[in-house]
C-alpha cells in the first residue's frame, strides 16, 4: 500500500518507473526499518537543531585522528550536505593542493 503510493508520485515524472525498476533493487521502508536495520533512533535523520539556538557537531573530535562526518555533523541532513561533510573532513586531514594533487594522479578511462 505505502509502495504504490510512493510509486504513484514518481510515475507522475518518471512514466512506468515501477516496470523499469531492476528486479531486487526496490525496497520500501519506514522509519521503524530504518530504526531496526541502519540503527537510526525513531527512524531518524540527523539531529534535531533550533535555527539560531544550536549549531551542528563539527568534524573534530578530542581523540587525535578521529574526525566525523556524516548527516549528524555540518553542514547537516541530506545527499548533498553529507557529501560537503565528507569534503570538509577531507580537507582537514590534508590541505586543498594535496587533495588536488592526489585526484590528478587518478585518471579515468578514455572513451
Amino acid at each position: 500500500e505505502a509502495a504504490d503510493f510512493l510509486w504513484s508520485a514518481i510515475e507522475e515524472y518518471v512514466p512506468n518507473a515501477r516496470d523499469r525498476a531492476v528486479p531486487g533493487t526496490v525496497q520500501i521502508a519506514t522509519p521503524l526499518t530504518h530504526e531496526r536495520f541502519l540503527r537510526r533512533t525513531n527512524g531518524a535523520y540527523g539531529p534535531r537543531v533550533e535555527a539560531g539556538k544550536q549549531t551542528l557537531p563539527g568534524h573534530k573530535t578530542p581523540l587525535e585522528g578521529l574526525m566525523l562526518c556524516g548527516d549528524y555533523t555540518f553542514p547537516g541532513i541530506g545527499v548533498p550536505a553529507t557529501a560537503a561533510a565528507g569534503a570538509i573532513t577531507a580537507n582537514n586531514l590534508v590541505s586543498v593542493p594535496q587533495h588536488w594533487a592526489m585526484l590528478n594522479k587518478i585518471r579515468l578511462p578514455e572513451k
